[in-house]
């Protein structure tokens, strides 16, 4: 079958969403379906127009969202998006709040494949303390409250046009919003991590950089919010030795930004750069984060904001106990502990200290992600409902 996907980020950018939709899109290439992939140009590093990667047909538009406003050529992508699903058996719609879904609202109808709606849960309305540290981010907030607010209360026609919208996690707060504003029961397909962390084979140009260590990946962001767990970590009463591990993509502002205060926590502390080392590492392969997270003692996560954290599936995935800040669906995932941001000093004292409880957890996460987190799994599950849509018949128009 011929498998349209349009997603606001794929290859070569990195974060949750992109790697989701390349595992299912890569997936479902390799049982033998025409997969196509629509998304935008404004990636980390210039990419071609189009290309292939690992048997994914990928078209790059020049599309984008700034403060909440889609730009780009609307009729353009519509045209294509018609013409591209001509021959078509399943258009496959990955977010909201996006052009590359928005965009297909008004041809929707003109449409004839089953169009599927995969979610990555919705705007969180919900002020939080976050969005008083400034004014700026203070009017962003409003503003963008005031913005999806009109957008999700004028769109409930058009949502039930999908022949089947999928969520993360029955906990997510998306599934409860479609179901009670829309009248949709969402199909529910849960993230998974990638195989290496299942194998724990240990990359052979990994080298440990501490003998014992925590560690955090994320891309250096503000909502990442690095600065916390780098905080929570040189305050825990635990050996001077232990080191911390950060891993994101690229140096950036936030990057020096996070270079700047641990110097000044550790002053703070009278700590010497030698005493709980901390090392921010940028541009690691994939392979070798792997085993980075694999031979770690605990994993942090100390997000601001997170939806269904594919690095904490990782790390569950890995046996590796996790302690996080309460975002998204992550108290509701075995394997570790959720914790405020003044407490979570106090859990990697108490994760460190006691070997056995580490240990649990680390499996107890482990034997969840084996059983439910497994990319294989949810390629299976998103073409079962693809080929229910179809009627497991190709579109041969």
């Amino acid at each position: 079958m011929k498998l349209v996907f349009t997603v606001n980020r794929y290859k070569p950018s990195l974060d949750g969403v992109q790697f989701v939709t390349s595992y299912l899109a890569e997936g479902l290439a390799a049982k033998g379906h025409e997969v196509v992939v629509i998304t935008s140009r404004y990636t980390r590093v210039p990419s071609s127009e189009k290309e292939e990667i690992s048997g994914v047909k990928v078209v790059r538009k020049k599309m984008t969202t700034v403060h909440t406003f889609h730009r780009g050529n609307k009729k353009d992508y519509q045209k294509f998006i018609l013409e591209e699903t001509k021959n078509a058996d399943c258009l496959i719609n990955i977010g909201s709040q996006s052009p590359f879904t928005d965009w297909c609202f008004k041809v929707l109808d003109d449409i004839k494949i089953p169009k599927l709606l995969y979610l990555h849960s919705i705007w969180n309305f919900k002020m939080n303390r976050n969005d008083f540290i400034n004014l700026k981010r203070l009017s962003f907030k409003l503003w963008a409250n005031i913005r999806w607010y009109i957008y999700y209360c004028t769109n409930k026609k058009t949502f039930k046009k999908y022949d089947t919208v999928i969520q993360l996690h029955e906990k997510d707060e998306s599934y409860d919003f479609f179901l009670k504003r829309y009248g949709i029961t969402s199909r529910i397909i849960e993230n998974a991590a990638d195989n290496c962390f299942f194998e724990k084979k240990v990359n052979t140009n990994f080298k440990k950089p501490f003998e014992n260590y925590l560690i955090y990946v994320a891309n250096y962001i503000d909502g990442k919010n690095q600065i916390l767990a780098i905080r929570e970590f040189l305050k825990s009463n635990i050996d001077k030795k232990v080191g911390l591990v950060l891993i994101g993509s690229i140096k950036n502002n936030y990057y020096n930004y996070l270079v700047k205060e641990e110097k000044k926590l550790r002053k703070k502390l009278n700590l010497s750069k030698n005493e709980k080392p901390i090392i921010m590492l940028t541009n690691v392969d994939r392979n070798l984060i792997s085993s980075y997270v694999s031979n770690s003692l605990i994993y942090l996560l100390s997000s601001k904001e997170e939806k269904f954290p594919v690095s904490i599936i990782e790390s569950m995935a890995a046996s590796v106990p996790f302690i996080s800040t309460d975002v998204g669906i992550v108290k509701y995932l075995p394997g570790g502990v959720v914790s405020n941001q003044e407490d979570i000093s106090y859990w990697i004292e108490k994760l460190y200290y006691d070997d056995e409880l580490r240990s649990d957890l680390g499996r107890i996460g482990n034997k969840y992600a084996s059983k439910h987190m497994r990319i294989k799994d949810k390629v299976d599950q998103l073409e079962k409902i693809i080929l229910d849509l179809t009627g497991g018949e190709v579109n041969d128009k």
